[in-house]
């Protein structure tokens, strides 16, 4: 990405008013970073990305555009990490968990969508309090990793902040029911669980593994077109669960990080749906007879779960589990779109639109191949999960008498 000394000269900046939509949001991330690097060290990373953007000014139209795309894609988007300290708990202002609102989260209907983001926050600070405790995690730090992982999930129909935040909420209303999961992990394993929800689909596009190979994303060619969704998420959680100030297991010993690293890399990755099957069938052989002293069983639990969870909006009640589903249709009728545009393969089975007979369809099909197989499963060898499995018929059966949304 050099730049001579006499292209540096002739570049101005760039009237935001006159930008495209595009440029304005490279301008808008750029300034994020300039206040992110203040008190730093060199701006030396900061100039060579403004001076690279400031010199696609002297490029063709066509060329511009791609370097836009990798900039924003693969370089600014997922780096991004608020400094902000003012948080609101501190040692001088500790933080005290609400019971009411404890009582709120057991609750598998916990209504995320309608909550704004500070609320949340707040409420992930009382999901993670007993793994803040156990393993001494310091509060403003806990803070500062919630807010750069909200920051950093992008604002899609469905795979947003308030879908991460719900999956953690589901993980947390089952570990309630099952004493933190005692009988099948680790309580640094359980931890990592929660993590792992939080931060599954860290920077997600809103498009499927298939779109970033099929569009050739730097991200594909990055992971060999490999659970490349899958991959980028866990790489962006540990990143950020390794930057100074967001190091919240930085209490822990060097070789208790590192086993926490190997357990949310794998969870987070087996939140592929092309792994659902293996999923399921090593959870069934290491159940057979499940030993808690082998590091294999306990992962398969954290597989499950966690993968249970993701796709878990159809345990909830009908009115919850409509909106997430019509969320889910909006990203497909999206991305069909936007594959029409790339003008590479579309995926047929994603092009939904508004018909209430196709979406009934699909929604009943994926509780019928997918969902209650997999709670079924999970059923067998965890506690309270019967509502759960009552709501997924309940849902079943309301999609078939549906008539219109």
């Amino acid at each position: 990405m050099g730049c001579s000394s006499s292209l540096l000269k002739k570049q101005k900046v760039i009237d935001p008013i006159q930008a495209s939509e595009q440029e304005a949001r490279i301008l808008s991330k750029l300034r994020e970073l300039g206040l992110q690097f203040d008190g730093m060290g060199s701006n030396t990373e900061l100039e060579l990305i403004r001076q690279t953007f400031l010199s696609l000014q002297e490029i063709d139209q066509n060329r511009k555009n791609v370097w836009l795309q990798a900039l924003y894609n693969d370089i600014l988007a997922p780096l991004y990490f608020s400094k902000f300290d003012n948080f609101k708990y501190n040692s001088s202002n500790p933080f005290v968990p609400n019971q009411n609102l404890l009582c709120q989260l057991r609750n598998k209907d916990f209504d995320t969508i309608i909550k704004p983001k500070d609320e949340l926050r707040e409420c992930l600070l009382n999901i993670f309090w007993d793994h803040m405790n156990i393993f001494n995690i310091d509060l403003v730090k806990m803070q500062r990793f919630i807010m750069a992982v909200c920051e950093n999930y992008q604002d899609n129909p469905f795979h947003s902040f308030y879908h991460a935040f719900s999956v953690c909420q589901m993980i947390f209303t089952i570990s309630e029911k099952n004493n933190q999961f005692g009988r099948f992990l680790l309580p640094m394993e359980n931890f990592a669980l929660f993590l792992s929800g939080l931060g599954h689909d860290l920077n997600h596009p809103g498009v499927t593994n298939v779109f970033m190979i099929n569009s050739r994303h730097p991200l594909a060619v990055r992971y060999n077109d490999i659970s490349v969704l899958e991959n980028h998420h866990a790489a962006t959680l540990i990143h950020f669960l390794e930057l100074p100030g967001c190091d919240i297991l930085n209490s822990m010993s060097s070789e208790d990080q590192t086993h926490m690293r190997k357990i949310i890399i794998p969870t987070v990755l087996a939140t592929d749906m092309a792994k659902h099957n293996f999923v399921m069938e090593h959870f069934i052989s290491c159940m057979r007879e499940f030993n808690k002293d082998k590091g294999e069983h306990r992962q398969s639990f954290l597989d499950i779960v966690l993968h249970a969870c993701d796709v878990g909006n159809p345990v909830m009640k009908f009115e919850l589990a409509t909106v997430w589903s019509l969320k889910i249709i909006q990203e497909f009728n999206e991305q069909v779109w936007k594959e029409e545009q790339k003008s590479i393969p579309v995926s047929e089975f994603m092009r939904i639109g508004s018909d209430i007979n196709k979406i009934k369809r699909n929604q009943i099909g994926f509780i019928d191949m997918f969902i209650h197989p997999l709670w079924m499963l999970l059923g067998n060898h965890v506690e309270g999960i019967e509502e759960y499995l009552e709501s997924i018929e309940n849902n079943r059966r309301s999609w078939e008498k549906i008539e219109s949304l």
